[in-house]
């Protein structure tokens, strides 16, 4: 019997999307870009679409990240415009109290019920945080998941319990009243891809993302993750990996893209970025290995590490064994252009996953 795996899309709010370069497709940062690309991904049968959350975008010749659509605005946009796809938003817990977000939410799912999702962000890039005058230096690394675990729980209580009191370290609440409730309570998905990071996800959340790709690392990581999750008396939490897909008709035309995307590679974008890490200096040692990634190596330029380049039949198989041998439950896809790829990627590429033991919703009906 086949495997049967949801398969999301990271959708290009943000200027470049996730190719740190001056040579990239068509990627403004727009809202019009996105609605579009949500709506194709949606027609091709994506499952889910998530939007990211940027505060502050880099210096750097590619303006990497600088027009950046809010998350939560798009969020509320994108259910009106859409009828079957699940929508995901992103909010930091540093810069909204607990109770807005359950109220925000709620309301989301009056637009889309049953359809939303909340990816909770700790926050642990001391610049973005800066650019809104929002950054908690009180806080180390666990702290500031010890901090996610009291507001989240007061985000889920809110969203079930008729009235609530709460008189916790951090939140004090009296006879707070929240309706209507959501129809059913949204998806929680984190990327804590830390040891305590991971904790804090298969503890309150039903999804944990990570980067991943087909090297033997990232495969071990997917592993290592599901252990700890069972560890915890979550055997049913779902991980999926985050993936970067660079993809052509040929292996040759996939690698000339990838070069060609390479070398335009903003370093002094990248030390940006870089520099917000480091300037957290209580939670820097503790960061995951895909935060440490913005620091440079062999694995990580232009692009997140782990990244497929290859044809999209080719590709099929791939994806197939990484999906197979991480125990990934799911897969979030990053891609150079967000119009053709997901397109071909949903006709050719996930369709004959089928024949190496993995089905997906995408491309079936078309």
């Amino acid at each position: 019997m086949n495997k049967l795996i949801e398969v999301g899309v990271f959708v290009p709010t943000v200027k470049r999307a996730w190719f740190h370069s001056e040579n990239t497709l068509y990627n403004p940062g727009s809202f019009a870009h996105s609605l579009h690309v949500v709506k194709g991904a949606e027609l091709f049968g994506y499952d889910f679409v998530l939007s990211p959350q940027n505060w502050r975008g880099t210096k750097g010749a590619s303006g990497y990240w600088r027009e950046t659509v809010d998350s939560l605005a798009a969020t509320g946009a994108l259910l009106q415009a859409t009828d079957r796809i699940q929508v995901w938003g992103t909010a930091h817990i540093t810069v909204f109290p607990p109770a807005v977000i359950a109220k925000m939410f709620a309301s989301f799912d009056e637009i889309g019920p049953g359809r939303v999702g909340f990816n909770v962000v700790t926050g642990g890039q001391k610049t973005m945080m800066d650019t809104l005058g929002l950054w908690r230096d009180d806080l180390d690394h666990d702290q500031r998941y010890d901090f996610a675990d009291e507001w989240i729980d007061v985000v889920k209580r809110l969203w079930a319990e008729e009235s609530v009191d709460h008189d916790g370290e951090h939140f004090h609440l009296y006879d707070a009243l929240l309706d209507p409730k959501p129809s059913r309570r949204p998806r929680l998905v984190n990327a804590g891809a830390s040891p305590r990071g991971f904790r804090f996800a298969a503890q309150n959340c039903d999804v944990a993302f990570m980067v991943c790709g087909d090297d033997e690392k990232f495969i071990e990581s997917a592993k290592a993750s599901k252990e700890i999750a069972r560890e915890l008396g979550k055997p049913d939490f779902k991980t999926y990996g985050l993936m970067t897909i660079v993809p052509g008709e040929t292996d040759t035309e996939a690698k000339e893209l990838m070069d060609w995307i390479e070398s335009g590679v903003d370093l002094d974008g990248l030390a940006d970025l870089a520099g917000g890490y480091k300037a957290n200096e209580k939670g820097f040692k503790d960061l995951s290995a895909s935060s440490l990634a913005t620091l440079g190596g062999e694995n990580y330029r232009s692009v997140l590490p782990g990244v497929l380049v290859g044809s999209y039949d080719n590709l099929a198989q791939r994806i197939a064994d990484t999906v197979i041998r991480g125990e990934l439950d799911g897969i979030m896809v990053v891609v150079p252009d967000y119009v053709d790829h997901l397109q071909k990627l949903a006709l050719r590429t996930f369709p004959q996953m089928e024949q190496y033991g993995v089905q997906a919703n995408v491309g079936h009906g078309l």
